[in-house]
């Protein structure tokens, strides 16, 4: 066994760094990407959607890489500020973009596996992905008590609440089949099998501070409670406070096939056809969550703590006071470790998209995503122009509102041989030539082989439900749903005229 020791006087700071470490890795924007629906990974992020060729399979490892960094708060520039080629911190800046939550996530997802086949009016597809995901929210209250003191709040009890992180890696089996359902609309379902893997999932993150108008005294409350799911032991000693934590060596292979911790989520979606020129789509991705049930650690820390201040003859920074007073916090709060079976939820995504046909090549559309994470709403909203050229090339020019800041320009390209797809999009390409700067940088490609495609427009047409996607911008519909339209026009026409 190999042992990491901690003392109980710095347990809580090591609990409060299980929530602020995994900032430093963050991510998730798909929105440039969302009506490239000639690309067969789009499915990804509405199951509704349906591609011409036959047969789709993803090229091993590469089907499709995404890597995602967001933070609704500030960049590394706004964060500081250069000097003679020297950083210095800028809190000014910082503090005034803080809002009342803030959000770091990141991903990383690497599609291991996936094939597509499409028959009749029917699209099913079958994927197999490795998915990181971590995020971090906290509170605006606790920046204005680093940058401004606790003199503000004078006579007053000031809370920091919501301080919390879901840090997760898992595997993903997905099964969804699409049905072109009338002249109208194409409904996508798509099933997710989740094996998680390992996991920190702050539960109940209450903080609140007092200070006395007269004294200047302290009075800190705290009730915290995070849940991992790893190969470690945490250790206690005999009045119950932690002491340390061990592990042992990790067998990769058993920690990566191991399937204890089962989950299942639900992606929904939905194309619909609003006139000749406007069609509109939604999805709902990631209803679902994971019971964790593996080298599981409860840790729940409560109490509450009085400051008076260094007191006579004392030195507030020496050694030796900083840790009798480190002490005496831990000793302040309860400290209790169970292993008991819990649940997390994966962060629920809620997609809006309309693509307005401009001209034969030329689609104009419109994206809101919005994610729900730790019962709070974060939304985006995405503006595009998407063209298809020489039936081969594909492309997505967009402006987006992310992370409450403008300036995202984002570009997507995907070229389409017979037999051979290729994509590569991000939301801010001006991130990844300037990754100082950006609050968003993210990065989607991957590699398919097609097979099946229509050679000319008389193979296209002997097809049981083709498709044409020079006349339609990026929202795929298929000819069958064209016919059926015509018909059911002709048909209300006629009815009128009796």
């Amino acid at each position: 066994m190999t042992n990491f020791k901690f003392h109980n006087r710095t347990f809580i700071l090591l609990v409060i760094l299980s929530f602020v470490v995994p900032s430093i890795i963050k991510a998730q924007q798909n929105n440039t990407f969302y009506l490239m629906h000639d690309v067969p990974q789009s499915k990804l992020l509405n199951p509704a959607v349906q591609i011409k060729c036959k047969w789709f399979v993803g090229f091993p490892l590469l089907t499709s890489t995404q890597l995602n960094y967001s933070n609704s708060t500030f960049s590394f520039n706004e964060l500081f500020t250069t000097s003679n080629g020297s950083a210095s911190l800028d809190i000014g800046t910082f503090y005034n973009n803080i809002k009342k939550t803030n959000l770091l996530s990141t991903e990383l997802h690497l599609d291991l596996i996936s094939v597509g086949y499409r028959f009749s009016d029917y699209y099913v597809n079958f994927n197999i992905a490795e998915k990181i995901n971590i995020g971090l929210t906290y509170p605006g209250s606790i920046m204005d008590l680093a940058w401004k003191g606790n003199t503000q709040f004078l006579g007053e009890t000031v809370e920091f609440n919501n301080l919390r992180t879901h840090s997760v890696y898992y595997r993903e089996y997905s099964l969804g089949v699409s049905k072109v359902w009338d002249a109208y609309n194409i409904f996508g379902i798509r099933a997710k099998l989740l094996f998680g893997k390992a996991n920190i999932y702050s539960g109940k993150s209450e903080m609140s501070l007092y200070t006395d108008p007269n004294t200047f005294d302290l009075h800190v409350e705290g009730d915290i409670n995070v849940n991992t799911s790893f190969p470690i032991t945490i250790t206690q000693n005999s009045d119950g406070k932690i002491n340390g934590s061990e592990m042992g060596d990790i067998d990769i292979v058993s920690f990566l096939m191991n399937g204890k911790n089962k989950g299942f989520a639900l992606d929904l979606g939905w194309i619909y056809k609003f006139s000749e020129n406007i069609t509109l789509s939604a999805s709902l991705l990631d209803l679902g969550f994971i019971r964790w049930k593996s080298d599981v650690n409860n840790i729940q820390i409560s109490g509450s703590f009085d400051y008076t201040g260094t007191g006579l003859g004392s030195n507030f920074s020496s050694t030796d006071y900083m840790t009798q007073l480190s002490d005496s916090i831990a000793d302040a709060f309860n400290q209790t470790v169970t292993q008991d079976n819990y649940y997390s939820w994966l962060p629920t995504q809620i997609y809006l998209g309309g693509m307005y046909q401009y001209r034969p090549k030329l689609g104009i559309g419109a994206v809101s995503r919005n994610v729900i994470y730790r019962n709070k709403l974060h939304s985006s909203f995405t503006l595009s122009a998407n063209t298809t050229i020489w039936n081969k090339f594909s492309a997505s020019l967009s402006w987006s509102y992310l992370n409450n800041t403008y300036k995202n320009i984002g570009l997507g390209l995907a070229w389409h041989s017979r037999g051979l797809q290729f994509h590569m999009i991000s939301d801010n390409v001006l991130g990844i030539i300037k990754p100082l700067d950006t609050r968003t940088l993210n990065l989607r490609f991957g590699f398919s082989f097609l097979f099946g495609c229509p050679k000319n427009k008389e193979e296209e047409q002997k097809m049981s439900n083709p498709y044409n996607s020079q006349n339609n911008g990026n929202c795929f519909w298929a000819k069958k749903m064209d016919k059926n339209y015509k018909d059911f026009l002709k048909k209300k026409k006629k009815n009128n005229r009796k």
